[in-house]
């Protein structure tokens, strides 16, 4: 797929990008109530409404917004700029002060969201000016493999607003800028580079989106060139205008039918699945009671770098690791939400090696019955396809030893944790704390080494000379809704590890005393503790300001609905009293008739 404005982009056989479609059918309204704002003077509401719902479905469509709004620009006189300009300013201020709930705390947070190694880097910095144009006039990027027929229109289309100058109006000119604008910045980092080292937050942008912007812009264009034919044809015969609308079909059905048979598969491919999904309801009942009755721990059905796509895996054309989060069932498989540091690490879990599913509490196993188990799987119960088995772990929570002190930028996380994961540490329990930063906050007394000079020798020297396996040991562990609560003993001086992702909106306590977390690797929470009987409690709670800050953009847009309202209040009544003192006019002249 293209992932642009393509219903391959939305359908269920296609990439499934539900928010997107928010976005591309919100992002032409904003634009339009955008223009209306700055040129003539209409009231706020609309647009900033409009606009924020483009930015909370679609941050690049959010990005693609606000930089068109600077192009709207580019039509102002040198007398209108100052004004404009203003009015520019404030929209996107109030924009700001409506989204700020979503973007803020996306903007403080950024030093931990990975920028995963495993996404092509096509996705990061589009495809350049050779191939895209390449694409442009083979029918690539509006026909996709079908007859040319829409990029043959968007040709005669430009040729069209050009030989008859429509580019003088300011409307065809915006469209004109709109497009041709997208289209360069959909070039990407192999051809402006430089450029996007300016403009801010593209560094983690997927730059191959901006087909979106580019698609809209000659989906418009294609428009205008459809109406200014209409406008030439109109005057002609019924019968010359009926034969070139069956000339038109003709020429578009190919297209057409195409499009057809891919809508009928996708239909015919969800089906398919439905169907396999009641055949087995029943197993799958079965699946989801016996594990909601179990200790909770993680499941493990496959990942797609291993046999999680295998055809046993899958009911329909669903794998097991995609149904399984639907049954409320934490599982460890795809990883749907890619934005946590240690994401692109845990994919390269070894299902060969115990100590890989004790770090990430993977204690459930379902094989396909015809599949043969590791010597370390102990079989629970057996299924109609499936059988269950269970692995000894120590839970949501461990103890283990910190060596040293690994730093550096979140772009060199991968390289040293998933070093980290080949080595014997993690089978030794040996957890460097991870600092995001060109300096470590902290020490600890511990020896610490930047991300870039982590490699196979220094993890060995990290490795005990001496066992180091009796730091304690858990007593007990409850889990609720982003709460852990554990007890346990301490025999030495070691940390208390709670498997789940660190992020800084983690509030720990140690015997009921608030304590300050740091990050494990490869990516978890952990407490320094101290020998005795202890209890913590780990709750991820997000920023205080951040409810009030939703509130806020939420009083923002009544107080911009309250006075757009009054305003059509006041048209109306207007417009009610004239048609009132036309009625009296035209009684008191029949009154004189």
């Amino acid at each position: 797929g293209l992932f642009g404005l393509d219903y391959g982009s939305y359908i269920w056989r296609g990439s499934g990008l539900h928010t997107q479609l928010w976005a591309m059918f919100f992002l032409p309204l904003a634009l339009a109530e955008i223009y209306r704002v700055i040129f003539q003077k209409n009231k706020f509401f609309l647009a900033v409404l409009f606009s924020a719902i483009v930015f909370l479905s679609n941050v690049v469509y959010g990005y693609i917004l606000l930089l068109s709004t600077v192009l709207f620009l580019l039509l102002a006189s040198k007398k209108e700029i100052v004004p404009i300009l203003k009015r520019a300013a404030l929209l996107l201020f109030l924009l700001a002060l409506v989204a700020s709930y979503f973007w803020l705390p996306f903007l403080l947070d950024k030093n931990y969201l990975n920028r995963s190694v495993w996404e092509p880097a096509f996705k990061y910095d589009s495809f350049g000016a050779k191939k895209i144009l390449s694409d442009l006039f083979t029918g690539q990027i509006f026909d996709y493999g079908r007859i040319p027929f829409l990029t043959i229109l968007f040709f005669l289309s430009l040729i069209v607003i050009v030989v008859l100058k429509r580019y003088r109006q300011a409307n065809c000119r915006f469209l004109l800028i709109f497009t041709f604008f997208w289209l360069l910045l959909y070039f990407g980092r192999p051809t402006w580079d430089g450029i996007f080292s300016i403009l801010p937050f593209s560094q983690d942008l997927h730059l191959h989106r901006l087909i979106g912007a580019f698609h809209l812009g000659a989906i418009m264009i294609i428009g205008v060139g459809l109406s200014l034919a209409w406008q030439y044809l109109k005057k002609y015969p019924l019968k010359i205008l009926t034969a070139a609308g069956f000339i038109f079909l003709a020429i578009l059905a190919p297209s057409l039918i195409e499009r057809a048979k891919f809508y009928q598969q996708n239909s015919q491919w969800k089906i398919e699945s439905q169907k396999a999904i009641f055949s087995q309801e029943k197993e799958i009942s079965e699946i989801k009671k016996t594990l909601k009755d179990l200790l909770p721990s993680r499941v493990y059905v496959g990942l797609p770098a291993d046999f999680g796509d295998d055809p046993a895996y899958k009911i329909g054309s669903v794998p097991l690791y995609s149904l399984l989060p639907q049954l409320d069932i934490e599982s460890f498989g795809y990883a749907f939400f890619a934005l946590p540091l240690s994401t692109d690490v845990r994919l390269h879990f070894d299902n060969g090696k115990l100590e890989q599913y004790n770090l990430f509490n993977i204690r459930y196993i379902l094989l396909h019955k015809t599949w043969t188990a590791p010597p370390f799987y102990f079989k629970m119960k057996e299924l109609e396809n499936y059988v269950l088995y269970e692995v000894p772990t120590t839970g949501y929570f461990d103890l283990v030893d910190v060596p040293a002190v690994f730093y550096g930028k979140k772009n060199d996380f991968y390289s040293p944790n998933s070093k980290w994961l080949f080595s014997s540490l993690p089978q030794l329990k040996q957890h460097p704390i991870l600092e995001i930063g060109k300096e470590p906050k902290e020490t600890f007394n511990l020896p610490t080494i930047p991300f870039s000079k982590v490699d196979e020798k220094v993890l060995l020297d990290l490795a005990p000379t001496k066992d180091a396996t009796e730091r304690g040991g858990i007593l007990n562990e409850r889990m609720e809704t982003n709460q852990y609560w554990t007890q346990f003993f301490v025999n030495h001086d070691c940390y208390l590890m709670l498997k789940t992702n660190y992020h800084p909106g983690w509030q720990v306590s140690l015997d009921y005393q608030k304590v300050e977390p740091v990050m494990l690797a490869p990516g978890f929470i952990g407490i320094k503790v101290t020998p005795g009987v202890h209890q913590a409690l780990f709750s991820y709670q997000p920023s205080n300001w951040r409810f009030p800050l939703l509130l806020f953009g939420i009083f923002i847009l009544l107080i911009l609905f309250y006075d757009y309202s009054i305003k059509h209040w006041l048209e109306g009544s207007k417009v009610v009293k004239l048609k009132n003192k036309l009625k009296q006019k035209v009684a008191f002249l029949k009154f004189l008739n």
